[in-house]
């Protein structure tokens, strides 16, 4: 399944920085999860729209700090 035929979702519209910010948080959830789960899963696409219209990425943090962060994040969405 295509990210552009989610529900209610669409990544069309998002300008490039953002982009960006969901690119890098949706291959965290992929290291951590597989990229087949993070697709069928409507969850993690509504966790990396809200935390890149919250946060920006920090360039000191590691890959491994920003895995473990993004999926505590997930585990405790409600």
């Amino acid at each position: 399944m295509s990210q552009n035929s989610k529900p209610g979702f669409t990544n069309k519209k998002m300008n490039n920085k953002k982009r960006k910010c969901w690119d890098f948080v949706m291959s965290s959830f992929a290291r951590s999860y597989g990229v087949k789960k993070i697709m069928a899963e409507e969850k993690f696409h509504e966790i990396a729209l809200f935390w890149c219209d919250e946060n920006e990425i920090e360039k000191y943090k590691t890959l491994e700090e920003y895995d473990r962060y993004f999926k505590e994040l997930y585990e405790n969405w409600t």
